[in-house]
């Protein structure tokens, strides 16, 4: 059901493409963030299944420290959102932008401190066994991937009401995927996976805040 040979044609391509330009941006009117940020959404096989691509975020950076996320960062003068997504990833786990295959940007999210717009890029990592990951110690604590079947299992899916607004929480092993990251998941997985596959069940279980950031904080 989750193998490459039905989700990574050139039909389901084009279908998933077509769903993510539709997707509506997820701004408030009333502020404009002033920093921008682009993060890539990577996609992989391994053992001829489908997964998504996450990393652990060090525990010695100022921000979101021990927290899932995509590899990504803020964008550099005169880069658009591709140009960042391939270069943060490269610099944050190793894989060179010439081993991505870029399908599309996401739409724009707005970051949880409302001052940051961070726009997804989703990309398939090509020839992904054969890759060499390095961590990048500074930034990097863990890179670890999860597949389909499991961020379809509804047993894993939770979420976390946030200033009155339901967000995703999907658990995987000893992995939280929440925030913007599991928003970000949860859309993908909308645009990228037939309807009949993705069917969740985020109320089934909740969240607090301080159930879902990282204990030794």
């Amino acid at each position: 059901m989750f193998s490459p040979q039905r989700l990574l044609t050139a039909s389901a391509r084009e279908r998933c493409i077509a769903c993510l330009r539709g997707l509506p941006e997820f701004v408030l009117e009333d502020v404009s963030p002033k920093k921008k940020a682009s993060v890539l959404v990577p996609m992989c096989v391994i053992n001829n299944e489908v997964h998504l691509l996450y990393t652990t975020r060090s525990t010695n950076l100022s921000s979101h420290a021990g927290q899932v996320s995509f590899p990504g960062g803020k964008m550099d003068k005169d880069e658009n959102v591709i140009e960042t997504a391939l270069r943060e990833t490269e610099e944050e786990i190793g894989v060179p932008p010439e081993a991505v295959e870029v399908w599309s940007a996401m739409s724009s999210v707005q970051g949880r401190d409302k001052n940051m717009l961070i726009t997804p890029v989703v990309g398939l990592i090509k020839n992904f066994e054969n890759q060499t990951l390095i961590p990048n110690v500074y930034e990097v604590e863990e890179i670890f991937t999860v597949p389909m079947s499991a961020l379809c299992d509804r047993k894993n899916h939770a979420h976390l009401e946030f200033e009155k607004t339901i967000l995703p929480v999907f658990l995987y092993e000893k992995h939280k995927i929440w925030g913007i990251t599991g928003f970000i998941t949860n859309f993908f997985l909308q645009s990228f996976l037939p309807t009949e596959s993705y069917q969740c069940d985020f109320l089934r279980k909740k969240f607090e805040l301080h159930e879902l950031l990282p204990s030794k904080l």
